[in-house]
């Protein structure tokens, strides 16, 4: 039985919530991590490979140690300290050497587009431009290299986690707008697998979910049939001419290019997009926090999301205690003030490391269990993703 903190009551009573979505929902897919992605891409532009020694050390370090009777668990989790902004610093090393046109034209070379005819609005592109433009084609390459269309055991179609929520999402564009269960989404991945699978099969002329990257993008969102996919990180479709732009008047413009000026990878993008509190990303995170967010496919480490619910929560927290400075018990002051913040959730398996269940956390997953808890985030516990106990409970909830 799983414990949803009455999510799947608040939705039936018509409160639509805004998912908000992480790696591991294309992860079922074959798409690769961040870490998984910056290696592949650091060897592509450098040719080398940047955790060779590492994981070589590490693997004699967990042989050493299992050698000499240390207990699994502990060896297991056994790493090198990496720096929290590790991954930034280095996709920002990346994109730094792309400013440089003899790395670009040999990783050209490498992504055999040298052979291409390049268009004269290519070549008018500025330096930067055109560092951004194959920067995209990078990660696109890297991105969809291993991408599984469709996922079979024994001749039939496994329901992973991304059938799951497109279904969801795909629903509640084809019901009526008051009906809707899913009022839109917010992913931090960059990658269009979401939107391929809402609107395949999809006869339209506009498709039921439409990717926002930009806050021009708002402007072609006047048929309510389609659902947002707010993209808070950039966009790197696998084929990019299948978005058009889609105009107020309801016209639509075939030949656009995608922003990917917009990406979120490097330490420097972060502080030009999300770093920004009266930009795009911040305003739309914002306005979800308004409502009821469900995190799927997300390790809740990220520091930006942190800050965003801190942020939030530091301000209803704020105006709580001055409406109610004149009560007498401060106790239930505190204790109210967390209840009425308490409306989003974070789906996450259960961590089953301790055999008598008392203690199913390690300490850095309890505090951070209850720091999300303070800004306002319940856990949901499922058994796993593939369990038949979790795509009940999300069909009971999203689909039924």
């Amino acid at each position: 039985m799983i414990d949803d903190h009455e999510l799947s009551k608040h939705v039936r009573q018509g409160s639509a919530v805004t998912l908000i979505l992480g790696a591991g929902v294309s992860r079922c897919r074959g798409l690769p991590l961040w870490s998984e992605l910056l290696r592949s891409a650091w060897k592509m532009v450098t040719n080398s490979d940047p955790y060779a020694d590492d994981l070589d050390l590490l693997e004699r370090a967990h042989q050493a140690g299992l050698k000499e009777g240390l207990p699994p668990e502990f060896v297991r989790r056994l790493d090198f300290y990496r720096h929290p902004l590790e991954l930034q610093f280095a996709f920002e090393c990346i994109f730094n050497r792309l400013r440089w046109s003899g790395t670009r034209n040999k990783l050209r070379a490498k992504l055999d587009l040298r052979t291409r005819k390049r268009s004269k609005s290519d070549l008018e592109l500025s330096n930067e431009q055109q560092a951004a433009e194959l920067f995209a084609t990078l990660l696109r390459k890297i991105l969809y290299h291993r991408y599984h269309r469709k996922i079979y055991s024994n001749n039939r179609i496994i329901q992973d986690t991304l059938t799951l929520v497109g279904s969801a999402v795909r629903q509640s564009a084809l019901g009526a707008e008051s009906d809707r269960r899913i009022a839109r989404v917010i992913t931090f991945n960059v990658d269009d697998l979401l939107e391929q699978t809402v609107n395949s099969g999809n006869r339209r002329r506009r498709p039921l979910a439409l990717p926002v990257t930009r806050a021009n993008d708002i402007n072609r969102l006047s048929n309510r049939r389609s659902i947002e996919i707010f993209h808070l990180h950039g966009f790197v479709p696998e084929r990019p001419s299948e978005y058009p732009f889609y105009t107020a008047g309801g016209g639509m413009i075939q030949d656009v290019r995608i922003p990917v000026e917009s990406l979120v990878f490097t330490d420097e993008q972060y502080w030009r997009a999300v770093g920004n509190p009266t930009g795009f990303a911040s305003r739309i995170f914002a306005q979800a926090l308004d409502g009821i967010c469900v995190f799927i496919g997300l390790s809740m480490t990220d520091i930006n999301i942190i800050r965003w619910l801190a942020q939030y929560a530091m301000e209803a927290h704020r105006d709580f205690r001055l409406m109610t400075s004149a009560w007498v018990d401060q106790d239930k002051v505190e204790f109210d003030a967390v209840e009425e913040l308490s409306r989003h959730y974070w789906i996450v398996e259960r961590d089953f490391n301790d055999p008598s269940k008392k203690k199913p956390f390690n300490f850095g997953t309890r505090v951070l269990r209850d720091v999300l808890q303070l800004r306002g985030v319940d856990r949901i516990e499922i058994p796993s993703w593939q369990s038949k106990e979790f795509h009940t409970w999300w069909s009971k909830c999203f689909l039924s």
